[in-house]
């Protein structure tokens, strides 16, 4: 077994290193438990980032009879009571078994500024802004009848985003207008909206035949705060009772 101090040693280099590789679950010749084991802690890193740019946070984990250590670390040491408080909290919802929606009201004031940067990309690929909502256009997302089109809007009806009468060309023009409206002072539910819209759309397969390739990627980085928290249960469901416990690498 690799000891803690290696592995202390191990995450802490990771956070210096500028993100390159692709979602865990692509990883090659890698088990399926393998790639749903590094996206976990991708997905837990996400939720360290606090800062649109040169944030950078890693995480990797120790396991021993009866404890399971995440251990994490920053391109800069973290310090700052609040940022702390907040790890301390969302590990305390999560041993509680706190709902995702409910943990994702705790990770959005802390992460706004990344949120919020990563928002503002999405709506410059749509072309829309607070200024420009492009009421003379329809169907901004070229929906169509073909079968990725169908897909999603099958899949938005089963997430109950579709309701009554309404097409799915005018739900999805209405939400990217939404998005073009968004501040940093937009309120946390706004937010919310946004991250659980953009993770219902991007679990549909073929996405990118409906969308440009950044599109989907703004989207799906989007969805991935949502992902992860819908993840949390199935990792601590494999922990069985072992003592969870979370700590800073510093060098």
């Amino acid at each position: 077994m690799i000891s803690l101090d290696l592995w202390k040693n191990y995450v802490h280099g990771l956070s210096q290193i500028e993100f390159h590789h692709g979602s865990g679950r692509d990883l090659p010749h890698a088990t399926q438990s393998d790639r749903e084991h590094v996206a976990s802690l991708d997905g837990l890193a996400l939720l360290l980032v606090f800062s649109p740019k040169g944030d950078v946070a890693a995480i990797s984990s120790w396991r021993s009879a009866h404890e399971f250590k995440l251990l994490w670390a920053k391109n800069q040491p973290v310090d700052d009571s609040d940022q702390l408080r907040y790890i301390e909290e969302l590990l305390e919802n999560i041993e509680k078994d706190t709902p995702a929606d409910e943990l994702l009201k705790i990770v959005i004031p802390m992460c706004r500024e990344k949120i919020f940067h990563r928002v503002k990309k999405l709506a410059n690929s749509f072309g829309v802004s607070q200024t420009d909502q492009r009421r003379e256009e329809s169907n901004l997302w070229r929906f169509d009848e073909t079968e990725p089109c169908q897909t999603l809007e099958a899949t938005l009806k089963r997430a109950n985003r579709l309701k009554g009468n309404e097409s799915t060309a005018h739900l999805l023009d209405r939400f990217t207008r939404f998005v073009g409206r968004i501040t940093r002072t937009s309120k946390v539910e706004d937010f919310w909206t946004i991250l659980y819209f953009s993770w219902c759309v991007t679990s549909v397969a073929g996405l990118n035949k409906i969308l440009e390739e950044n599109q989907v990627r703004y989207l799906s980085k989007l969805g991935d705060y949502v992902r992860i928290l819908e993840r949390i249960p199935l990792l601590l469901k494999k922990l069985d009772k072992a003592k969870i416990t979370i700590e800073q690498v510093m060098t």
